[in-house]
């Protein structure tokens, strides 16, 4: 049987802490990184159900990171959050394979219920 996964990468704070108790009530992994190797490792072993990627730290390997989860998983709900409000880096991420492009100022209770609608098998 195939565990219910999500992966993280470059998440923290409350909106990690969030996650973590969302995983738990649902009974899923929460894997979380900010590694590149070790975030593709992860998705490359075991495919998540939804993979939350944070923008800021390097924009350019960031969106390398969304443009191959995608190409590997097109089936992988992928969720991108942005730290500043920026319609051109929305944009982007939608062309390259977000699900959802998440951009401030979205609450963190909005990122949670998309993860917990998508977990339950529904349409945000």
């Amino acid at each position: 049987m195939h565990q219910t996964q999500i992966i993280t990468y470059g998440v923290e704070g409350v909106l990690a802490e969030r996650l973590q108790e969302l995983a738990q009530s649902r009974r899923c992994w929460l894997r979380e990184t900010n590694q590149p190797a070790a975030c593709q490792n992860l998705v490359q072993s075991s495919p998540p159900s939804v993979f939350i990627l944070r923008l800021g730290r390097d924009l350019e390997r960031e969106l390398a990171q969304l443009e191959r989860v995608h190409a590997c998983l097109p089936e992988t709900a992928i969720i991108v959050i942005g730290e500043a409000d920026n319609p051109v880096l929305a944009g982007l991420v939608w062309e390259l394979g977000a699900t959802f492009a998440l951009f401030p100022p979205t609450p963190v209770e909005v990122i949670i219920e998309v993860v917990s609608s998508i977990l339950a098998g529904e349409k945000p």
